[in-house]
């Protein structure tokens, strides 16, 4: 092959690199790096530039620079895949393959054919219903919170499938499901009342939108700023206030026809389980956010090991600091134990980080500083919106620290 072609070749290789890892959600910060580090090695000068809808690439010299532009959307975290991409870097990194062999990896990555449809349904449907059932514990709930929020998170499991072939395809998902929750919920909280037993409507629809909270956008958009990345950090963060405002107006008009036809929701206090229930629910919890993250079955120890590790450090850090600080000590111990995993192991460190994060849970008091504004409560909506960026600015800058902490070896 002529040098031209070799050079050809190579920036096809970082082209589809760099897209196929925009789709799996990799934040900028890593993508740019990685990509830097991919073309020195490959011999390449090469200028990145991503955002969570565009993604620019730069070839050569800044006097005769070949620009590539190409328009994105906006992808949720795919660990799996970014498993395989890691793979196919480290392989041209560290072992120098082919280049050839490189790209029809990843042509091969593309084409695999996705799991069978009706599986693959049943499958999200069961994980909406866990992570509900799981979070209610994590937010102070009871047996009968748990069980609320089991069947509105089988719902809204039920409703992301469906709902594409129900509308046009309109992003208004977030705005469905919340409605979907609250009024579930307040019926919940009825017939809860009318056999004499106290509901928190509130702790059972939180629960059953849990995974719709853009807790982590909106740690990687502040993230993604502190990394001097502003464009795309600020596109992250504007995207993570449109979906809680959107879950907001949901909430408003889901209890708004509760309202209307069975009258006033009754407002209860849940009947808190035993701290011990908290604790051995946590490696369920922490295995049901990597499946939603589509992690591989054989990362799901390694990651169980860092959620623990995460929540117990964000824990004890609360108890004697204060929640904000707790946050940052949390996620310091998340980055800390992703990256010694990653280094004694061909693991990514964004597949035990990114559900260690989500532990964290930083979107809740974003979604209850809307609600709270809605609800005409402005004092306690500013306070609640407050300390939501408090809390992802901590566990950013705890995951900042992790990075800055030695160096090393792996950018992923």
């Amino acid at each position: 092959m002529t040098d031209r072609g070799a050079h050809a070749q190579a920036e096809a290789f970082i082209l589809a690199f760099a897209r196929a890892a925009h789709e799996a959600g990799i934040p900028a910060h890593r993508l740019e790096e990685t990509v830097a580090e991919l073309s020195q090695r490959l011999g390449l000068t090469t200028v990145t530039f991503s955002t969570p809808t565009m993604l620019m690439l730069g070839f050569g010299p800044h006097e005769r620079q070949r620009n590539v532009l190409v328009r994105v959307e906006p992808a949720a975290v795919h660990l799996a895949r970014l498993d395989e991409l890691t793979a196919v870097a480290r392989r041209v990194l560290v072992a120098a393959a082919p280049l050839d062999e490189a790209l029809a990896a990843l042509r091969g990555l593309e084409q695999r054919a996705p799991e069978p449809a009706p599986r693959r349904a049943a499958m999200l449907v069961l994980w909406w219903l866990l992570l509900s059932a799981t979070m209610a514990r994590f937010f102070g709930g009871g047996l009968l919170e748990i069980a609320a929020a089991a069947v509105i998170g089988a719902l809204v499991g039920v409703l992301s499938i469906a709902w594409p072939r129900l509308t046009t395809g309109a992003p208004v998902f977030e705005l469905l499901a919340s409605a979907l929750a609250a009024a579930v919920a307040a019926v919940a909280a009825h017939l809860a009342a009318d056999h004499g037993l106290e509901l928190s409507a509130y702790v059972a629809m939180l629960s059953g939108v849990v995974g719709c909270l853009p807790g982590y956008t909106l740690t990687v958009a502040v993230t993604e700023m502190a990394s001097r990345h502003l464009a795309s950090g600020t596109a992250r963060g504007m995207a993570a206030a449109t979906t809680l405002l959107q879950m907001a107006v949901g909430v408003a008009f889901g209890s708004a026809v509760a309202t209307g036809v069975l009258g006033e929701t009754p407002v209860a206090t849940p009947r808190e389980l035993p701290g011990w229930t908290e604790l051995a629910l946590l490696p369920l919890a922490a295995v049901v956010l990597a499946m939603f993250s589509h992690a591989r079955r054989s990362r799901l120890l390694a990651i169980v090991l860092v959620s623990a590790l995460g929540y117990l450090g964000a824990r004890w850090g609360g108890e004697a600091l204060g929640p904000e600080i707790g946050a940052a000590v949390g996620a310091l111990v998340v980055g800390l134990a992703s990256r010694v995993h990653a280094e004694l192991s061909d693991c990514p460190q964004l597949v035990t980080l990114v559900p260690a994060t989500l532990m964290l849970v930083p979107g809740s008091f974003g979604f209850r500083s809307v609600s709270l504004f809605l609800g005409s409560d402005v004092t306690s909506g500013v306070d609640a919106a407050i300390r939501m960026l408090l809390i992802a600015m901590a566990i950013s800058a705890g995951l900042l620290m992790a990075q800055a902490i030695g160096r090393s070896k792996r950018t992923l």
